[in-house]
């Protein structure tokens, strides 16, 4: 079995960490070496808004000393993937980061939004998901207290009920505290109130059952290490929550230079320690969980396992996409049956014309969420209504789509009549060309669907399709009068012709 070394890099608000690791043909991964470099990003972009010339040479140069060790792993261009979270995306001046690192190390950083950082941290969490041991009516709570937000999944078994991404994070919190000039017996007092108003927004929304709480971020390692210097970082470490509020009242209490000199860690690391565990303990005390399970689970891990699946969309994971984008259909009172059936017929073109749009099972989901939800603008108004489903798209979230991924799904549920992709579209102009012609190629599938449910009884469930020449011939079994469906064919699938090159021609049998 052939394997392939890889690299992902975290690029955070206190340190940047990479991971290097072997993946074999069937997915497995070996961790080969781990680091992980201070760096004052969140310091600069929490106070200033902009990223300091200094700070973003030590980005630089440690970026290019993990290159050095790509290197001695031969550790190929393409089977790297750095990612950035918060503190960059927040940076005014965040281009000067990438530019610089991309001209000095040949490194593309990739910033990810809330929706792709939920995403990595379900793949991060999903080995332990899968343990056969758990029970599967588990109901678990996964938070990430961040340097500059917090992260919480609600699962039950491998199924997300629930996220909320929230901006609290250790280094915001730590710089509230200096800009306040917090006395350190009042520490405690301006973090509470903080984080209260932060949980004031959950409204009591994961407070059902009793959750089984799994902690993870370096601050929730460092304490479960000192509970349990022996800790097997395979296995969940347990910690009383009345512990864990112990060792944490003893780190308040601390100075800095004191928490550094104790615990042998550096300043950056103790600064963030104190805010980070207050906010654990504040967490699960309104969650009503007694205990904390701390796990050994990063970004990294979801950024390695994404690698190795070559498809971080799992089966599960896109049934609580299309869930989500179901639920927002009905917020706006969609005809949910409509979408399901034009839906039914795109996907079959879709697999069809494998070798013709050559497009992956990723843009297959986002055809799919595009189709059940291509008519929602008419809760707005009938007129335009493609135009007013293009903006409530673009601007809703749907749970597991990124931005990108939603600019996308907004482009193809407005070219879904009328006018075809033009230059002069400014939303459909945004896009890379990349996603540009994505989009062509949904929509002209979208319209030929929408055309062949034109009668909207779910007449035509299954087709066959047979090219010749330059002509896809459409042939519907069980179905003699299609007259209705071919005169909607002759007007929306003139843009199937422009794209795909081939006439569309709908014949009985």
């Amino acid at each position: 079995m052939s394997t392939r070394t890889v690299a992902v890099i975290d690029i955070g608000t206190a340190s940047i960490r990479m991971a290097l690791a072997d993946i074999d043909d069937a997915g497995n991964i070996q961790f080969l070496e781990k680091l992980n470099q201070s760096v004052r990003l969140g310091q600069d972009v929490f106070t200033r808004g902009r990223i300091r010339r200094t700070t973003v040479e030590a980005c630089v140069r440690i970026l290019e000393s993990f290159q050095q060790v790509m290197k001695e792993y031969k550790v190929a261009a393409e089977d790297v993937r750095a990612v950035a979270s918060s503190a960059v995306q927040e940076a005014t001046n965040r281009d000067t980061l990438l530019d610089r690192v991309a001209m000095a190390t040949g490194i593309e950083i990739e910033i990810i939004d809330d929706a792709e950082a939920t995403r990595l941290t379900y793949l991060s969490v999903l080995p332990f998901l899968r343990d056969k041991r758990r029970k599967t009516t588990e109901h678990t709570l996964v938070l990430e207290v961040g340097g500059g937000r917090t992260e919480m999944l609600e699962l039950r078994n491998q199924n997300i009920i629930d996220t909320r991404v929230m901006r609290l994070g250790s280094v915001r919190l730590r710089n509230l505290l200096e800009q306040q000039r917090t006395p350190q017996n009042q520490i405690r007092d301006v973090l509470n109130q903080e984080i209260t108003n932060t949980l004031h927004q959950l409204k009591g929304d994961f407070k059902e059952g009793d959750p089984s709480l799994i902690a993870l971020g370096g601050d929730a390692r460092f304490l479960a290490m000192q509970i349990n210097p022996e800790w097997n970082r395979d296995l969940l470490q347990p910690i009383p929550l009345k512990k864990w509020k112990a060792f944490t009242d003893h780190l308040l209490e601390l100075s800095l230079e004191q928490c550094v000199e104790q615990y042998h860690i550096t300043f950056a690391e103790a600064e963030t320690l104190g805010p980070a565990l207050y906010a654990y303990s504040r967490f699960a005390e309104d969650l009503g969980c007694k205990t904390l399970k701390v796990s050994a689970f990063t970004m990294r891990d979801g950024l390695l396992q994404e690698l190795a699946q070559q498809d971080g969309w799992t089966e599960s994971y896109r049934r609580q996409m299309l869930e989500s984008a179901l639920q927002l259909g009905q917020k706006f009172h969609l005809d949910e049956k409509h979408g399901e059936e034009v839906a039914g017929l795109a996907l079959q073109l879709f697999d069809e014309l494998q070798e013709e749009h050559h497009l992956g099972p990723r843009y297959r989901v986002l055809l799919h969420i595009a189709c059940l939800l291509h008519e929602i603008g008419t809760f707005i108004s009938t007129t335009s209504h493609h135009k007013h489903s293009m903006y409530i798209l673009a601007n809703t979230p749907i749970f597991g789509l990124g931005r990108r991924d939603s600019r996308i799904v907004a482009n193809v549920a407005r070219y879904h009549r009328r006018s075809t992709p033009k230059t002069t579209h400014p939303f459909y102009q945004a896009l890379v060309r990349r996603d540009r012609i994505c989009v062509q190629q949904l929509s002209a599938i979208l319209r030929v669907a929408d055309a062949l449910a034109r009668s909207r009884g779910r007449r035509i469930q299954h087709i066959l399709c047979e090219r010749s020449d330059e002509t896809l011939f459409i042939r519907v079994p069980g179905v003699d009068n299609l007259h209705l469906e071919n005169s909607a064919l002759q007007v929306k699938g003139q843009m199937f012709e422009q794209v795909f090159g081939m006439n569309v021609i709908l014949v009985k049998g």
